[in-house]
């Protein structure tokens, strides 16, 4: 009796997501200005940082010069996953909150940090008060908040707002495993 509940309730759960709404086509769409057609996420737990830091100048996320990606955007509800694990780009999440006036000022070097790295960073701006729950996740105390990933690992996180040329520094510095603050 117990199976055949259960058999019911996976039925039920299977058509219920197949009748969410969007077409793969929309979720496709939704998910390329986030992913790039490199390798997957490398798994953290087998591979060390220093193997996921790029050496060369070359930035892997462009083509002809044109990132794959779109450089600044603003998250409306998509997939962490997708967001976060995706390798060949560095990535910034930065939570904001509409009433903070640093986060302005945070979001204004974002837009100029990621038109000065033309394509090799990709950043998502975060309204903490919209998303609550994903603020949690993060243990979001202070808004604005940076969380720096690279090829899809978390590398570390800053509060406050600083100038798009302190973060540039700031970013190289980390990537070449520097321990220096913005």
């Amino acid at each position: 009796m117990k199976r055949i509940a259960r058999l019911v309730a996976l039925l039920l759960i299977s058509q219920l997501c197949v009748s969410c709404g969007e077409s793969d086509q929309e979720k496709r769409e939704r998910a390329s200005q986030f992913t790039t057609p490199t390798k997957p996420a490398p798994n953290p737990q087998r591979e060390s940082l220093q193997a996921l830091v790029r050496t060369d100048k070359q930035v892997p996320a462009t083509l002809n010069g044109t990132p794959r990606f779109k450089l600044y955007s603003v998250y409306e509800g998509e997939d962490m996953r997708q967001v976060t694990e995706v390798s060949g780009r560095t990535l910034l999440l930065c939570f904001t909150a509409p009433w903070c006036r640093h986060s302005n000022s945070m979001r204004k070097s974002l837009q100029q940090l990621a038109e000065m790295e033309k394509g090799g960073v990709q950043v998502v701006e975060i309204d903490a008060d919209a998303y609550p729950t994903l603020a949690n996740e993060y243990n979001l105390t202070k808004v604005p908040t940076t969380i720096f990933y690279t090829e899809g690992v978390k590398l570390r996180s800053i509060e406050g707002a600083y100038t798009a040329e302190s973060l540039q520094r700031y970013l190289h510095s980390m990537l070449t495993q520097s321990d220096s603050e913005p």
